[in-house]
């Protein structure tokens, strides 16, 4: 029993078939890892993005309705009534009321120039976080991409190594670590345009179909 655990009872088969069934998880770990989809949750630099455009919105809704408010009190103000001398002197009237209107329609027209500068800021800055966040997920999407087409790789290597120990069942005397890597070289050589009957130096074909 002590001499199983150690690995020192155990047949060439046995420490085979283990080393290949190992490097065989790990790949099939690595394809399942990249193959999962992370969550698509909002990023708290997008939330706060939408959040400041939102803002710069409704401060721009509350100057554009102070600003038409400001226009409506000066539309109605009465003309002032002028005398006939006024009118012969071509003298405009006092309008202390007006002109304080005037003043407040100015004011607000300088805000709401000020908010929708501030809205055009929010639009810009939240079509830039949305083209950064988008060029980081494409980034993701293909680096796991690659690691999925590596585990894949990996994965065909090692069964290519399997079905030449079911092919040729003393080729495991070779040793674990020698039969991965004559399964690695022969998946390899298989990926090129290459004759199917054709056979490596040990005699070996390289499609076992």
């Amino acid at each position: 029993m002590v001499l199983a655990k150690s690995g020192i009872g155990q047949s060439q088969e046995q420490r085979t078939g283990q080393h290949l069934a190992a490097l065989e998880t790990q790949a099939r770990a690595r394809i399942a890892a990249a193959e999962a989809r992370p969550e698509t949750a909002v990023s708290s630099r997008l939330h706060t993005a939408r959040q400041y455009r939102d803002a710069t919105s409704a401060r721009h809704a509350e100057a554009l309705k102070t600003y038409r408010a400001a226009q409506e009190q000066l539309a109605a103000v009465p003309e002032p009534h002028r005398s006939l001398a006024d009118r012969l002197l071509g003298r405009q009237p006092p309008k202390p009321g007006v002109v304080m209107l005037e003043r407040a329609v100015a004011i607000a027209r300088d805000d709401l120039i000020a908010a929708e500068h501030a809205v055009m800021g929010g639009e810009a800055n939240l079509a830039r976080v949305e083209k950064a966040e988008s060029a980081e997920r494409v980034a993701r999407m293909g680096e796991m991409e690659t690691q999925r087409r590596a585990g894949m790789a990996a994965l065909a290597e090692i069964i290519a190594a399997q079905r030449m120990t079911q092919a040729y069942p003393r080729f495991v005397y070779c040793g674990p670590a020698f039969v991965a890597w004559a399964g690695a070289k022969v998946e390899r050589k298989r990926k090129g345009p290459r004759n199917p009957w054709a056979v490596n130096q040990w005699g070996i074909p390289l499609d076992f179909g």
